[in-house]
């Protein structure tokens, strides 16, 4: 099977791209797992830390960046909250000086559609999984 240059980059970038949101999902739901059981089996060490947030390139090279609803801003930070098929679900987040407010808002992205993702130090959602609104 032969490939043209610019379109086994394109696949090879999708891959490494794809891999980096499936390993950040599954960290932060073990992060999730190991916050909800409260048993004997349960390690010692709690995470203090279930989201990495993360910002998306689109392959204009711009930042994927919405609208929050109910705030007067934008904004380019996300958690990933699950892969659908060729989509990933994000919950918005909103920087406020040192703080983070993980909002009830959601938005779906097309993998396809992004071409790099930058990734944060880790923090703490509490509503990660309360799924109300989805946009």
């Amino acid at each position: 099977m032969t490939y043209e240059r610019n379109s086994f980059t394109k696949f090879k970038d999708r891959n490494c791209i794809l891999d980096t949101i499936i390993k950040v999902d599954q960290a932060q739901k073990e992060a999730l797992m190991e916050k909800e059981c409260d048993t004997c089996e349960r390690s010692l060490l709690q995470k203090i830390f279930n989201t990495r947030p993360v910002t998306f390139y689109l392959c204009d090279g711009k930042p994927f960046k919405v609208d929050v609803p109910g705030e007067p801003q934008d904004t380019t930070f996300f958690r990933i909250e699950e892969i659908r098929g060729d989509c990933v679900l994000l919950r918005i987040l909103v920087k406020k000086g040192p703080s983070w407010d993980c909002t009830d808002f959601t938005v779906l992205l097309s993998i396809d559609c992004i071409c790099a993702i930058q990734c944060f130090p880790p923090i703490w959602c509490e509503k990660c999984g309360k799924k109300r609104h989805g946009y």
